[in-house]
């Protein structure tokens, strides 16, 4: 009978003392803390480490485009190279930076055997990075061909 008594007279209630009080507590140290964080970097004397021989980084160069003039010889820029020649333009170029890429370009007139020598040339020069334009065929302007951008 005293445990019923007991229940329904007290009622639950929480003591806020101790929460105000870490709560102030917290609050004078975050205000005193702030106060140490306003000196200047230039206050503190460090070494800082140095690097010596430190290369900028660069971005990778251009891909070659190698332009099949005529069976056996082939255009980079204003420079006519032979097939040989053209191996050795190719490794020096892949000695620069091993993942040289090159586009492969011609007359669509020439024949696919002198696209396969220059393939083979970079291929020989150990480029795997190669890329051919296409374009496609317009129907409604006679066959003629039309330029689409080449993928990367």
């Amino acid at each position: 009978m005293l445990a019923k008594y007991a229940q329904a007279d007290e009622t639950p209630f929480i003591n806020m003392t101790p929460m105000v009080d870490v709560i102030l507590c917290l609050l004078v140290f975050f205000m005193a803390a702030t106060r140490l964080y306003d000196w200047d970097e230039s206050e503190f004397a460090v070494n800082v480490p140095e690097v010596s021989d430190a290369a900028p980084l660069t971005a990778a160069p251009d891909d070659l485009v190698l332009t099949v003039v005529r069976p056996g010889f082939v255009a980079v820029g204003e420079q006519t190279y032979d097939l040989d020649r053209l191996l050795g333009f190719l490794k020096d170029a892949r000695a620069r930076y091993n993942n040289q890429g090159v586009m492969v370009r011609g007359e669509a007139t020439l024949a696919y055997q002198d696209l396969a020598d220059v393939l083979s040339t970079c291929d020989a020069a150990g480029i795997r990075n190669v890329r051919l334009p296409v374009r496609t065929r317009d129907p409604s302007d006679g066959g003629r061909v039309t330029p689409v951008a080449t993928p990367r």
